[in-house]
């Protein structure tokens, strides 16, 4: 488990979609696209904002199969987004907060701006190796295999709001 950079409690999780809570494969159809997600991640983000972590997914390839998986765990997400750094301002904005506040999961080299502004950057096992020395902690889980879920428990340690999740599943 990484050592938090910071003392403060963790308050925005920002996520790359494609490669981060994906695998990175995008299929087609003659429907249209299709991504596999981990449902241990999703459950993860549904802890997150129930205890005070707000996940925000923004990802720079638009997609109806993304769109409805945002739709399904209802999270804040902008997709077909240009600017990430732009995106995550205006959320920084509307939630008084700071980078320094913020944890941002990533793949590959379009993530960088993104890495370099957050408090807590955090890179996929699989990620590009151009990400290894910007980041604060590289997960074990694979993109799109748990690593999502590993960064939210770490964060959710952090916080010092683990044991809330175990104790609603009887585990503590």
């Amino acid at each position: 488990m990484a050592d938090a950079p910071f003392d403060h409690p963790v308050r925005i999780l920002f996520l790359d979609v494609d490669g981060t809570m994906t695998n990175g494969v995008i299929g087609f159809t003659k429907e249209g696209d299709y991504r596999s997600f981990w449902v241990r991640d999703g459950i993860a983000l549904e802890w997150a904002r129930s205890l005070g972590v707000l996940p925000v997914a923004i990802s720079g390839r638009a997609s109806l199969a993304v769109e409805a998986r945002m739709h399904d765990l209802r999270l804040e997400h902008y997709l077909g987004a240009r600017d990430k750094v732009a995106v995550a301002e205006k959320i920084l904005a509307r939630e008084k907060a700071r980078w320094e506040e913020c944890v941002m999961v990533g793949d590959d080299l379009p993530d960088v701006p993104m890495l370099k502004r957050v408090g807590w950057p955090v890179a996929v096992a699989d990620c590009a190796p151009e990400l290894v020395p910007i980041v604060k902690h590289v997960t074990k889980a694979r993109a799109g295999f748990g690593a999502v879920r590993e960064v939210v428990e770490m964060i959710l340690r952090h916080n010092g709001v683990w044991d809330e999740v175990l104790r609603k599943h009887e585990l503590s």
